[in-house]
């Protein structure tokens, strides 16, 4: 598992395209403000993430930290959220 969370990345088709197929969490951001903390399993961290830039709007970019498995990314969620308080109602 990687120990911290990757840098800002801006929403491109290369950036989705390079997000690895595996457990993880992620948190998207609307300009400067953390707005969404999500997470997925089973090799579906790129295809998740891709799916929420198509359904939550003004999404100008994300982060991730690979996972070794969905137990562990859901714990990272709860962290992030807890830590964070995007604010997910808004998005």
């Amino acid at each position: 598992m990687a120990g911290r969370m990757t840098e800002r990345r801006r929403v491109t088709d290369s950036n989705v395209a390079a997000i690895p197929k595996q457990s993880g969490v992620y948190m998207l951001h609307r300009a400067s403000r953390s707005r969404y903390v999500g997470s997925a399993g089973a090799r579906r961290l790129r295809e998740r993430i891709r799916q929420q830039l198509i359904t939550k709007r003004g999404i100008t970019s994300f982060q991730y930290r690979p996972t070794s498995s969905q137990a562990q990314a859901r714990r990272l969620e709860k962290q992030y959220r807890d830590r964070l308080n995007p604010g997910q109602s808004r998005v």
